[in-house]
């Protein structure tokens, strides 16, 4: 409602000023009146009387700094003043005319009575409205982060005498007590003896965190009754999770107060953070956002010996006879130089060790075991070493996994134009492995009508798709692009993408890549290529230089041994053509490069492959691999394509179909991690299934089912996915029944354990809580020293003002003024025998 004054415009308004308020005033006032009086007449009165009378609800009587009067209507003053007093005459003149009795010592002020009768009633009229101004102090917060994690919930029996002094002191205890005492008990001892909870709580709004895997607000404990004090006793929490994230635990209560004053932060830790966000980067991003964050470090500093497998990694599922690998990371602490040995078990079976001579404190090594499984099932592995005297923490010397060995065949497709050398000796190697149904079309011969090279009958190129995704590795040599058609192009770009085979292509001098720029294979390949070939030809032999990703990979492992392996590479006989490429796509992974030859993007490379929609494509762009056999035979050319052809071998999961694929993107997870979910789904055709969504059902281990709606992915039709985050350790199944095929069904399996993260580094980090204090623009401090601390937040408050406009034109003030003047004017009236 726009305001407008009564009478003359340009006549000041009626204002009512207070001063002596809580927080600074809009306006010095003259009067120093208590809050909630609201002018002199109301003195008397009792405040809820006052504050009815006037109209003023209770809640906008606090904290008033100045009151504001004005009125709605616009009349005139001299309007106003002619109607009182055109009032006040018609009054005199009646009472007149009644003759001289009463006396006009009685007349006179009945002539008054209705006149003020008349006055409230044009008070009434003009809509008057108070504006009142408000000033409310709102008090800063302070912030108490106390780690609750595993590694606070332990004793610490050699700490040094002059810590556990400072310690004991903080808690009140002696020096022996403090190390008997565990890290969560002292940091409730050292806030119970400074009154932290009851001298913070006077000044500011106390906001009480308890954190380690995900952090939580705890509610301030009851006062005391008698000493009016808060008794602080934060209690182990079995729900926080095996890890610390101090970052995590940094953002959360900011995030809560965001936009509320925030007069500091203090973090009670023995700073063991060690997952999740640098803590360091969570104190710098709180300080720009203009809050202090200050450490107290508890525990003890002594570091601990350990010995501990950090990860493992190996395929989920495997094919009987073929060669596996399993890569073990170990870190240790305190046990440099020792040599241990590393054993991997199958069902608790031995099946391989190596010796491992431990590096430096905290530094990552490899481990790298080998083994052909002989049968198909489902097996439980095991990598772990002995538990050597002195570590803290034994559970972290084993890591387990779950792998799946089957004895399908595979079914091979070769296409290629003429029998170069290359041809002839892969075609031999593959006939050699009866792990293979392998069908061979040679362009240029006459064999087609006989069924083909191989061993398996073939009378040309797949006719439909559904013949052609019976398939599961397709080879194309040095093939011209006129044999296939669009439709055929086609369908080997959705072979790959949709079907999630592989392709493996040789590169030839004649066709190949080259001829494909344009067509529907190009995006499958690795590599940028070229309409114009610019072949890498030299008049010296070159050698494959492996790459980081090379050196890793199965498929270069010509020996077990490693430097065995790089010594046979770089002896290996050498080539003279390469195609040459003008670079590797993005998301590509180069394993060999020239060893001399490059362009402006680098060395030109030899090998490489990438993951395509469902499937995979690897890009040989060398035709001469078969030089590999002069004075060795086909020890290492048979081993390097049979490698090659166990990667390519898809992933077929024993209960999934063709139609419909389910993953989950590892195969063990940390408690904690989120688990991704994959599912690609198909129809009769294999072509991608369009659907809002996929329900897929997760079962546990207890036998608890939970539906899991996957959603798809822009960009990808038929691919569905999906995010979970499992609260529990634990074995879990997942499986998924294609909506628009019947009987097609997946299944996927997944582990989720724990890591002894808070047993593998428990000691007192005393670095990274002064890296995370100076960071966030605060100190770091000892434990006796928590009354320094509060002694340096500032009282940084906030005065919020408002205003508040109340309508007074149906205030019971006017009613009771109007109805009382005309009531005690009739009654003396009639007492005095007027009319």
């Amino acid at each position: 409602m726009s305001l407008v004054k009564f009478g003359n415009p340009v006549a000041p308004p009626i204002d009512v000023n207070f001063g002596a308020m809580p927080g600074p005033s809009l306006t010095e006032g003259p009067l120093p009146i208590r809050p909630g009086r609201y002018i002199t007449l109301f003195r008397p009165l009792d405040q809820r009387w006052a504050q009815w009378l006037s109209g003023i609800p209770p809640e906008a009587a606090r904290n008033i700094q100045q009151m504001h009067l004005s009125f709605a209507a616009l009349w005139p003053q001299w309007a106003v003043i002619a109607l009182l007093l055109a009032a006040a005459a018609w009054f005199t003149y009646h009472y007149w005319r009644d003759g001289t009795r009463p006396s006009w010592w009685v007349k006179t002020p009945l002539v008054t009575l209705r006149i003020i009768a008349v006055a409230a009633l044009i008070v009434m009229l003009a809509q008057p409205v108070l504006r009142l101004s408000h000033s409310d102090r709102v008090r800063p917060n302070v912030i108490l982060l106390v780690d609750n994690s595993d590694s606070m919930n332990r004793p610490d029996p050699r700490m040094p005498a002059a810590r556990a002094t400072v310690e004991g002191t903080a808690a009140g205890v002696d020096p022996g007590s403090a190390a008997r005492l565990t890290r969560l008990q002292r940091a409730n001892a050292v806030l119970n003896r400074a009154h932290a909870l009851t001298e913070l709580a006077k000044r500011f709004n106390v906001r009480l965190y308890s954190f380690a895997a995900k952090p939580r607000q705890v509610p301030l404990p009851a006062q005391s009754a008698k000493q009016k004090t808060y008794q602080f006793a934060l209690l182990p929490d079995a729900q926080t999770g095996d890890s610390t994230q101090m970052g995590s635990a940094l953002h959360t209560p900011l995030d809560d107060l965001a936009g509320q004053p925030i007069a500091g932060a203090m973090v009670l830790s023995d700073g063991g953070s060690n997952l999740g966000e640098d803590p360091v980067a969570a104190a710098e991003a709180a300080k720009q956002a203009g809050v202090r964050v200050s450490t107290i470090g508890l525990g003890d500093p002594t570091k601990t010996k350990d010995i501990a497998l950090l990860s493992v990694l190996a395929d989920d599922v495997v094919r009987v006879n073929n060669t596996v690998s399993v890569y073990a990371a170990v870190a240790q602490r305190g046990f440099a130089g020792r040599t241990i040995t590393v054993v991997l078990k199958r069902n608790g079976v031995p099946v391989g060790s190596e010796s491992l001579r431990l590096g430096p404190d905290d530094t990552k090594q490899e481990v790298r075991f080998n083994y052909v499984p002989a049968q198909g099932g489902q097996f439980y592995y095991t990598v772990e070493t002995a538990v050597l005297p002195g570590e803290i923490a034994a559970d972290n010397n084993k890591r387990s996994f779950p792998q799946t060995v089957i004895s399908k065949k595979l079914k091979l497709l070769y296409v290629e134009d003429e029998p170069r050398y290359e041809y002839r000796y892969l075609r031999n190697a593959i006939l050699r492995d009866t792990t293979l149904d392998f069908a061979c079309l040679l362009l240029s011969g006459d064999n087609l009508t006989g069924g083909g090279e191989g061993n398996f009958p073939i009378k040309g190129f797949p006719a439909t798709e559904k013949e052609l995704f019976e398939y599961d590795i397709i080879v194309l040599g040095d093939v011209p692009r006129s044999y296939f058609t669009e439709a055929q192009l086609q369908a080997l770009r959705r072979f790959v993408e949709d079907r999630g085979a592989s392709m493996l292509v040789i590169a030839g001098e004649q066709h190949m890549p080259h001829e494909y720029a344009g067509t529907p294979l190009e995006a499958v390949l690795p590599v940028v290529i070229s309409a114009s070939p610019t072949p890498v030809v030299t008049d010296e032999a070159f050698q494959w230089v492996l790459t980081t990703e090379g050196r890793r990979s199965p498929i270069m492992q010509l020996d077990e041994n490693e430097s065995e392996n790089a010594r046979i590479w770089a002896t290996l006989p050498g080539m003279f053509w390469a195609s040459g490429v003008p670079r590797v796509k993005p998301g590509a992974t180069v394993l060999a490069t020239h060893s001399t030859r490059r362009n402006t993007d680098g060395l030109y490379p030899i090998v490489a492959y990438q993951p395509f929609g469902a499937g995979k494509c690897y890009l040989e762009l060398v035709d001469s691999t078969w030089r590999w056999r002069w004075r060795v035979g086909d020890r290492f050319f048979y081993r390097y394509w049979g490698q090659v052809f166990r990667t390519l071998t898809p992933k077929e999961l024993p209960g999934n179909s063709r139609f419909v694929q389910l993953n989950a993107d590892r195969s063990s997870y940390r408690l904690g991690q989120q688990v991704l979910l994959n599912a690609r789904l198909l129809d009769a055709y294999y072509h991608p299934v369009k659907a809002d969504a996929a329900t897929a059902v997760i079962k546990t281990g207890t036998g608890q089912e939970q539906k899991i709606a996957m959603k798809p992915t822009p960009g990808s039709p038929g691919l569905f996915t999906a995010q979970i985050q499992p609260d529990r350790i634990g074995r879990y199944e997942v499986s998924l029944n294609s909506p628009v095929t019947p009987g097609a069904r997946a299944s996927a399996g997944f582990a989720v354990e724990t890591e002894a993260l808070e047993r593998q580094r428990p000691e007192l980090d005393e670095t990274l809580l002064r890296k995370v204090a100076s960071a966030g623009g605060g100190k770091y401090y000892a434990a006796d020293q928590m009354a320094a601390w509060m002694r340096t937040l500032p009282d940084n408050g906030l005065t919020v003002r408002t205003e508040q406009e109340i309508e007074l034109w149906d205030a019971p003030l006017l009613l009771v003024v109007f109805i009382s003047a005309l009531s005690i004017e009739w009654l003396v009236r009639k007492r005095s025998g007027l009319l």
